[in-house]
């Protein structure tokens, strides 16, 4: 059995902290199967022991690339930078001010009435005054 705890001691070493995440797969399957030799496990064992290591490497990956997201963005957001969707959002709005500034723009239809008003209008001339 004191081969097992000591597994068990070695295994939260490995799978937890800064450390597994900072170490690629490879490096950490390498350790895990020293461990798995080292132990003398048995193939059912060694592979329980390979599975969990893995979805614990997964598990730590994943909670960095998350942490190491988040300082990122809070470095951003302090240094005053744009991100990508700040930029994008800045893009949709400008086009949204341009395409109403068009709107606001473009020529009104004019309606058959007030078109035959003004040619009528523009048809009338000034009496000449009588000589």
């Amino acid at each position: 059995m004191r081969g097992a705890s000591m597994i068990e001691q070695l295994k939260k070493a490995l799978t937890t902290g800064v450390g597994l995440a900072l170490k690629t797969w490879t490096e950490v399957e390498a350790a895990g199967k020293e461990l798995i030799k080292k132990a003398q496990l048995s193939e059912k064992d060694a592979g329980q022991f390979l599975k969990n290591l893995k979805e614990n490497y997964e598990k730590t990956q994943k909670k960095m690339e998350s942490q190491v997201d988040r300082l990122v963005k809070d470095v951003l957001k302090k240094a005053d930078i744009a991100t990508s969707d700040d930029v994008k959002s800045l893009k949709r709005e400008i086009q949204s001010l341009r395409a109403e500034l068009k709107a606001t723009k473009a020529p009104k239809p004019r309606s058959a009435a007030s078109t035959r008003t003004k040619s009528a209008a523009k048809g009338k001339t000034k009496a000449k005054p009588a000589s």
